[in-house]
């Protein structure tokens, strides 16, 4: 197994390649007419790359949640153990980013 100095040089280099993805996609996006769809999408893949979640049922380490539901979901058919707490991470940021929206819009207009 790993040792606890292994674990967070794992976890550095996954951020600072999510950093990174996380850049390239904002490039990316930046030509999408519409504003609100361009955060949306943005919000969404920011949530995907960092919610972490336990990678094994009988250890306290942490490994990023979409990685835990792709493994289980293709080899042991166990996709909700890892990606109902990444869907709900999602629901949850979706439904954050359309009240936000919603906010911010209607307080453009009365100004």
């Amino acid at each position: 197994m790993f040792t606890q100095e292994e674990y967070l040089y794992g976890w550095l280099a996954y951020l600072i390649g999510a950093a990174l993805l996380i850049c390239g996609g904002w490039i990316m996006t930046a030509r999408i007419p519409w504003r609100e769809l361009r955060s949306l999408i943005r919000l969404l893949a920011v949530v995907t790359l960092l919610v972490p979640w336990y990678a094994d049922t009988q250890m306290s380490y942490f490994a990023p949640a979409w990685i835990i539901a792709a493994f289980e979901g293709i080899f042991e058919n166990n996709f909700l153990r890892a990606g109902g707490p990444l869907l709900t991470a999602l629901a949850v940021a979706l439904a954050i980013s359309i009240v936000w929206q919603l906010i911010a819009r209607f307080s453009r207009r009365e100004g």
